[in-house]
């Protein structure tokens, strides 16, 4: 492959996400970006909030700014998003690890949840999982569905993008509770936050967002 696109629920461009991603993809292969809100007004944004706390999803503008949107009307967005893409890109990867209705599209679409989805379950352990969550609202929703892949979770809520400080405080929040392992469940979460919960807890973590790049790097290699 020579030519992908990524595609965030947010806007483009989002540098900070595509530069630690651009490590695993060899430079022959050029990234194409686009956001499912690129074409929104902040105004038009703010108006489609979440209608009920599961359905959150939280996301970065273009100018750095965090917001939390509606899942049903993000979805609808990526579908156009997709379709708008998929003519100029040989796979398509989405960079976020909520669960949405199947997206249409004409080439080859990777999808972190799935990921997820096969990964925890494959590693047996003693202990249950820990994993953050950006937002308070998507902690409920979290602990039912990592529980009916079968895993037991304790799910904690802190937001990458508007309060990092805290991220240490939320972690030892899942060691009080005798965690085996820890997933940072948001593309928000960066590489550095994965390095700093590593030498914190010394248990094994996943990075949805380390986890997708090593996933893609297999696919277009």
């Amino acid at each position: 492959m020579t030519r992908i696109g990524l595609v965030t629920i947010g806007q483009s461009p989002r540098d900070d996400l595509i530069s630690e991603i651009r490590t695993f993809v060899p430079n022959s292969v050029s990234i194409v970006q686009a956001g499912a809100l690129d074409q929104l007004s902040s105004g038009e944004i703010t108006s489609h909030c979440p209608v009920v706390p599961e359905k959150t999803l939280v996301t970065q503008l273009a100018d750095g700014s965090e917001v939390r949107v509606d899942k049903d009307f993000v979805h609808t967005c990526l579908q156009q998003t997709v379709h708008s893409l998929e003519r100029e890109v040989e796979l398509i990867g989405l960079l976020c690890s909520g669960t949405f209705p199947d997206l249409v599209c004409k080439v080859p679409l990777l999808l972190p949840y799935q990921l997820l989805k096969g990964c925890l379950p494959a590693l047996s352990l003693s202990g249950r999982w820990g994993v953050l969550v950006p937002s308070s609202d998507q902690t409920q929703p979290m602990q039912a569905e990592v529980e009916g892949w079968g895993i037991r979770a304790v799910v904690k809520a802190v937001s990458p993008y508007t309060e990092s400080e805290y991220l240490g405080e939320a972690v030892c929040s899942l060691i009080e509770n005798d965690v085996s392992a820890i997933l940072l469940n948001c593309f928000g979460y960066t590489l550095g936050m994965k390095a700093t919960v590593q030498m914190t807890t010394y248990r094994p973590v996943i990075s949805v967002r380390s986890l997708f790049a090593h996933v893609l790097a297999e696919l277009v290699a």
